[in-house]
């Protein structure tokens, strides 16, 4: 009789003193604001008017709106610093299907095609560039800015 009300308080007692553990949020809340980072732009030295470059830009979206279903949006803004003049703005696919909230993540490829001298009398020139772009609500990204390019004649 002992044993048996001695096992019946152990269980009970087990059985109380084992609390539920609060569900951990791991993951935090994704902005709804789209955030960029540069992975990579190459090459680093390019020849004027022929040679491409090429900027990996990678992407996290909290609510997927990325993007736009018309080509003639342009989203996505890549600046010469050299001059403000020289910004090229790129069209990107939507991330996600229309009316869906869903966080989404990538990278973009975007390749710039030429560059040029603003002084046709120099033998080189440097410049950097800056990279942000907007969601179909109108929220930018951060800006993110390359290493120094090289352009050659």
């Amino acid at each position: 009789m002992i044993n048996r009300t001695l096992i019946s308080l152990l269980i009970l007692f087990t059985v109380f003193s084992c609390k539920k553990k609060p569900v951990e949020n791991i993951n935090p809340p994704i902005a709804k604001e789209p955030v960029i980072t540069l992975e990579s732009v190459t090459p680093t030295t390019v020849h004027q008017f022929t040679d491409s470059i090429v900027f990996n830009v990678k992407f996290i979206d909290g609510d997927g709106d990325l993007g736009d279903f018309s080509a003639d949006s342009l989203s996505l803004a890549l600046i010469d610093n050299r001059s403000a003049a020289l910004e090229e703005r790129f069209h990107i696919a939507p991330a996600a299907p229309v009316n869906v909230t869903v966080a989404v993540q990538g990278v973009y490829h975007i390749v710039l095609d030429h560059t040029i001298f603003l002084n046709s009398a120099s033998t080189s020139e440097s410049t950097t560039f800056t990279v942000h772009l907007k969601d179909r609500a109108g929220h930018w990204s951060n800006v993110v800015n390359s290493g120094t390019i090289t352009i050659l004649p």
